[in-house]
């Protein structure tokens, strides 16, 4: 094991720090509070409801931990990445994904309201 010395250890700190305010203000219920309802919450899991009128965005934002997400209703999605092309989702209703920690945006393309249940492990 490698010690580390004051300067290394208040850096680190910092650094933890500012992960955190980054994840605190890239969390999808900040962003897009009209579009995420928290149904329970706890220190284990995050349980969301995500509605999406046709032509809604729900603009970057960040999941620091994996995800499960159920599609409660057929919905068109286009994910969009950093760094990554754009692709387009075709959900079923009773669909379920699992997703890793990432940061995307996501906009309804479809004809429909997606309704989706997104159960995030802490």
């Amino acid at each position: 094991m490698r010690n580390i010395n004051f300067s290394q250890a208040i850096g680190l700190m910092l650094i933890a720090i500012w992960s955190s305010v980054a994840y605190a203000n890239d969390d999808m219920t900040k962003i897009a509070p009209n579009n995420v309802k928290v149904l329970f919450e706890n220190d284990r899991v995050r349980v969301l409801e995500t509605p999406s009128k046709p032509g809604e965005t729900i603009p970057m934002h960040t999941h620091s931990r994996p995800r499960v997400v159920y599609f409660m209703n057929p919905v068109s999605e286009k994910i969009t990445q950093p760094g990554k092309e754009a692709q387009v989702y075709n959900r079923q209703s009773g669909e379920v994904a699992f997703h890793e920690a990432e940061s995307l945006t996501v906009e309804n393309v479809g004809s429909t309201e997606g309704r989706n249940i997104v159960v995030e492990l802490k």
